[in-house]
C-alpha cells in the first residue's frame, strides 16, 4: 500500500507553475518566428511596406490577447483539485486495505500463530529451567545413569541432537547393559546422522536386540532401518516379531499391521487380529472413527499427490514416492508416512495414527501439521540431494475434512 501511494501522491502533488510557464515561452516563439517570416517577405518584396504593417500590427494584437489571458485561475483549479484526490487517495486506500484484509485476510490465524509461539516459547523456558536444575544435580551426582538418560531425552525433544548424543553416552558408559538406554543412545546418534540409523546407531540397536531380543522398541528401530535400506524381508521379520506381542486391537498393534499391509498384504493378516484392517480402505476408516482421549477424533487427514508433468521424464516409474505429514511446530521427522511407487501417482491417501514411524510420536499428539510428499531415488525416507518433494500449501489443521492436494514439483538442493 505504501509502495502504490509513493508512486501515485508525487504527480499529484507536484506545482504546474513550471507547466505554464514553458507553454507562455512556447507561444512567444510562436509569435517571433511568423515575425521573422514577415520580415523576410518585406525583403523578398512578397509585401508592401502597408501590407506588412498591417500584418504586423494583427500579429501584435493576437499575441497581446493570448498572453492577456488569465492563467492562474486554472492552475489555482487545477492544484486545488490535486490536492484534494491526493487527500482523498491518502484515506481511502489505508482504509479499503483494511476494510478488505477484515473480510479476507487470516488475522484470527495469524493471532492463533502468535499466541502459539508465545505458548511455545513458554513451555521452552520452562524445559530450559528444569534442564539447568537438571545439569546442576547431575554436576553433584554424575554417576546418576536416570538423569543422563532424562537429560538426553529432552535435548531430543528440543532436536539438540548433538547433546542430546553427548548425554545419552554419558548413561550408556555408566550402564551399557541396559536396552532403554542403549536404545535411546541409538536414537540420539540417528538424530544426529539425518535419522539414518546405520552405522554407530545400528550396532547398539543390534546390541539391545542380543540384551532383549523382544524389545519393541530395538524391534521397531530395526525395522525402520531395514525399510531405509530396502530390505524388505528383514523389516517383515521385525514387524512380524514386533505385531505378535502388542495387545491386540491396540492403536500401535494397528499401525504395524499397516507397514505390513504396505510390504506384504497377506502377513498383515496373520495373528490375532486378522480382519479387514488389513487393507489400505479399512484401515483409514477403523482410524477414523478411533478417538484420543476425552473422545476427540484423532487426525485423519486426505491427501491427493500429483508429479508435475514437467517432471515425468526426470523419475522413474518404480521410483519410491513418500507421503508424510509432520509436524507444523515440532521435531521434523514424520509423524505419519505412506509409502507407495511413482507408477501410483495420482493417487489418494489417508495419513493417521495407524501409519506412525514411532509409537510415541503420533498425529494425536500435535493439532497443525505440513503435509508433503517425496519422490526418493534411494528409497530412504531421509531426503537427500536430487529427490523431488513437493507441499501442500499452508498448515493443516488436525480438524481438517477437506482433501489436501500435494503436487510434487521442486527438487532438493
Amino acid at each position: 500500500m505504501l509502495l502504490a501511494l509513493s508512486f501515485l501522491l508525487p504527480p499529484l502533488l507536484r506545482r504546474p507553475n513550471q507547466q505554464v510557464l514553458d507553454e507562455t515561452t512556447a507561444e512567444i516563439a510562436v509569435y517571433r518566428e511568423r515575425l521573422r517570416e514577415l520580415r523576410a517577405e518585406l525583403r523578398n518584396s512578397t509585401l508592401s511596406e502597408e501590407q506588412f504593417s498591417l500584418a504586423r500590427r494583427e500579429l501584435e494584437e493576437a499575441m497581446a490577447a493570448d498572453l492577456a489571458t488569465d492563467t492562474t485561475p486554472l492552475t489555482k483549479l487545477k492544484s486545488k483539485r490535486h490536492w484534494i484526490t491526493a487527500l482523498f487517495l491518502l484515506l481511502f486506500t489505508p482504509s479499503l486495505a483494511f476494510v478488505a484484509y477484515q473480510q479476507l485476510g487470516a488475522g484470527d490465524q495469524v493471532a492463533r500463530f502468535w499466541a502459539m509461539e508465545e505458548g511455545s516459547q513458554q513451555e521452552m523456558d520452562t524445559m530450559r529451567h528444569a534442564m539447568e536444575g537438571l545439569k546442576a544435580r547431575l554436576a553433584e551426582h554424575p554417576e546418576d545413569v536416570r538423569g543422563w538418560q532424562l537429560l538426553g531425552r529432552t535435548y531430543l525433544a528440543t532436536n539438540e541432537f548433538a547433546k542430546a548424543s553427548e548425554a545419552l553416552g554419558r548413561a550408556y558408559t555408566l550402564d551399557d547393559q541396559n536396552p532403554d538406554v542403549i536404545l535411546d543412545y541409538a536414537e540420539a546418534l540417528a538424530a544426529s546422522q539425518g535419522r539414518r540409523l546405520q552405522g554407530a546407531p545400528l550396532k547398539l540397536v543390534h546390541r539391545a536386540l542380543e540384551l532383549a531380543p523382544q524389545h519393541p522398541k530395538a524391534l521397531w528401530l530395526a525395522a525402520v532401518n531395514a525399510l531405509q535400506t530396502n530390505q524388505d524381508g528383514e523389516a517383515k521379520t521385525y514387524l512380524q516379531q514386533l505385531a505378535s506381542q502388542l495387545p491386540p486391537g491396540s492403536e500401535e498393534e494397528r499401525m504395524v499391521r499397516a507397514h505390513l499391509a504396505q510390504l506384504a498384504p497377506e502377513m498383515a493378516t496373520s495373528g490375532a487380529t486378522t480382519d479387514a484392517r488389513a487393507t489400505t480402505e479399512t484401515r483409514a476408516s477403523a482410524t477414523a472413527t478411533n478417538t484420543k482421549e476425552g473422545n476427540t477424533p484423532a487426525p485423519s487427514i486426505e491427501v491427493k499427490v500429483a508429479l508435475d508433468p514437467a517432471l515425468q521424464s526426470e523419475v522413474s516409474e518404480s521410483s519410491t514416492v513418500f507421503v508424510f505429514a509432520r509436524a507444523a511446530k515440532g521435531p521434523p521427522m514424520p509423524l505419519a508416512a505412506a509409502r507407495h511407487q511413482v507408477k501410483d501417482l495420482p493417487i489418494t491417501v489417508v495419513l493417521n495414527d495407524s501409519m506412525a514411524m514411532m509409537p510415541s510420536m503420533k498425529m494425536s499428539n500435535f493439532s497443525e501439521f505440513q503435509i508433503g510428499a517425496r519422490v526418493s531415488w534411494s528409497g530412504n525416507p531421509v531426503p537427500q540431494s536430487g529427490d523431488f518433494e513437493g507441499f501442500a500449501e499452508g498448515i493443516i489443521p488436525a480438524t481438517s475434512s477437506k482433501p489436501v492436494s500435494v503436487v510434487i514439483n521442486q527438487r532438493v538442493p
